[in-house]
């Protein structure tokens, strides 16, 4: 080989060397710095879309918040966070007086601390001492119904006997009958919560006292409970 070509060679394999530093010193970087932002411009897309899509379900949710807004105002009403007794009273009165039936006494305990109910499994029978179970006959038409079954006791653990009281109500009125389911349905409607457990009636016997005075229309006594919901965390004092 002539001395001209080993030259032309040697300048080639250096143009090459050249060129490939070139590439990997200047031109690869920018490759990689151009791969890596099209990583992250995917990404931060990505990241857009999923915030565009809860901003949707927020405005969605805004748009109900009047009502839920109202709903908890009327859940507040119903157990509020205070005996709130006066305001009671005057319900009950108003629901008297547009039903008809004349209040005689009103009654309120003092609240008690919320007592959980027991959970209870209903016992299943079972065959014993290696006998086999014997199968039940099929009830007849004349047959007496069996009892209803009892409803299943569903309770929440954010209601504690710390935050949960429990008042007894009792309320006697006069009226008749029809005077009285409404007096019931009334109360039932109004905003304050009272759960009515047990309904007596009775009558005024001739030659009574109140017979005598012409209380001769039926009383009614209606026992219950209202409640009482307060927030602890908020009532608990702030630590400096």
């Amino acid at each position: 080989m002539s001395r001209n070509r080993l030259m032309l060679v040697l300048a080639a394999v250096a143009a090459l060397a050249v060129a490939a530093g070139g590439f990997f010193l200047g031109v690869q970087p920018q490759l990689d710095r151009a791969a890596a932002a099209k990583s992250e411009a995917q990404n931060i897309s990505s990241s857009n879309a999923t915030t565009r899509t809860e901003i949707a379900r927020l405005r969605e949710q805004a748009k109900s918040l009047p009502k839920m807004r109202a709903e908890l105002a009327a859940l507040r009403s119903s157990v509020p966070s205070s005996a709130a007794a006066s305001s009671f009273i005057s319900q009950l009165n108003a629901t008297a007086d547009a039903t008809g039936v004349k209040v005689a006494t009103i009654t309120l305990g003092d609240a008690a601390a919320y007592t959980p109910p027991v959970v209870t499994t209903p016992a299943t029978g079972t065959a014993t001492d290696g006998a086999s179970a014997t199968a039940t006959p099929t009830p007849t038409p004349s047959a007496t119904p069996s009892a209803p079954a009892a409803p299943t006791t569903t309770t929440d653990s954010s209601i504690t006997a710390e935050n949960f009281s429990v008042i007894p109500v009792s309320i006697s009125v006069n009226g008749e009958f029809a005077q009285a389911l409404s007096f019931v349905k009334g109360v039932q409607s109004n905003p304050r919560l009272f759960l009515i457990d047990s309904i007596s009636s009775s009558i005024a016997s001739a030659g009574s006292a109140d017979a005598a005075s012409g209380a001769d229309s039926p009383s009614w006594t209606f026992t219950g409970s209202i409640y009482v919901l307060t927030d602890t965390t908020a009532d608990a004092p702030a630590k400096g």
